[in-house]
């Protein structure tokens, strides 16, 4: 289909200028994370050479449940949300990135799904305003029940292949461990036969030390940040989802940490959500 072929080439064309030595600064992208920091740990390389893209927060990053509170101790959610969001305009100084180009969908951590029709809507009239070169957000992996959001948000706010949608890694089930850093399915197949490439950004030595002052302004993930690579940050073209479908098979992460959410309960919601958006088309 034509769509598929324009999207490939627009894919070719943006994975070039992503790993040229000299900046486009031409170039805007949208980033549409789930959570503050998320950016940071699979975009944060992309952020520093294109200082004019938009960050998009789906949540304030502050789950209802004190226990998952890190860095504390807080008085509130709302305490610990306003930490969070101190931390991320300090970290996104670092990648010279102006605090009036980010911005806040205001769900609950964990709570996204509840509230995509509205952030799905809000998302769609930023992309009409800031006419980005291409989104970029999480996979469809089951890692985070938000990441998942974000995906399907972005699947649902653009038409193809007005805007591509560029996926970052985050982390997802795999043998029964967290695999971060990679994508789950490592070369994804669209429905023509043509294999999705991923592109591996290698970080220089300034790269890396941006990505540590980056992570180090997010005192409160301290314990969570740790855990993850600041060498290389891997991008690749969203294959196009199915969200009636879980993203693989067995349990996801997310169920297997005793979540209040469930695939089944995520899919059910996000079906709703369709039906909704497109009653008000």
């Amino acid at each position: 289909m034509k769509w598929q072929a324009d999207a490939q080439t627009a894919w070719q064309q943006l994975s070039r200028q992503i790993l040229a030595v000299s900046s486009h600064a031409s170039l805007r992208f949208m980033v549409l994370a789930a959570h503050p920091d998320d950016e940071v740990i699979g975009a944060s390389t992309l952020l520093a050479r294109f200082p004019d893209s938009l960050v998009v927060y789906l949540t304030d990053g502050a789950p209802r449940d004190s226990r998952l509170w890190t860095g504390g101790p807080y008085d509130s959610r709302e305490q610990y949300a306003k930490v969070r969001s101190a931390e991320t305009i300090r970290a996104l100084a670092y990648a010279e990135v102006p605090t009036e180009n980010v911005c806040w969908l205001g769900a609950v951590d964990q709570e996204a799904s509840f509230e995509m029709p509205f952030s799905a809507a809000t998302f769609a009239g930023l992309l009409e305003q800031y006419r980005p070169n291409a989104i970029i957000t999480h996979a469809y992996e089951g890692g985070h029940p938000d990441h998942d959001t974000a995906a399907a948000i972005a699947q649902t706010a653009t038409t193809r292949p007005a805007i591509p949608i560029i996926e970052m890694t985050s982390y997802h089930a795999g043998d029964g461990r967290c695999v971060i850093g990679e994508f789950l399915e490592q070369t994804p197949i669209r429905d023509d036969g043509v294999e999705l490439s991923e592109i591996a950004v290698e970080l220089s030595e300034k790269d890396r030390e941006r990505k540590r002052q980056m992570f180090n302004a997010h005192a409160s993930q301290r314990s969570v940040l740790g855990s993850f690579s600041i060498d290389r940050e891997r991008l690749r073209p969203s294959p196009g989802y199915d969200f009636s479908q879980p993203p693989h098979a067995g349990k996801l992460w997310y169920e297997s940490l005793g979540w209040p959410m469930t695939g089944e309960r995520w899919r059910e919601l996000t079906a709703s959500a369709r039906l909704k958006t497109q009653s008000c088309a």
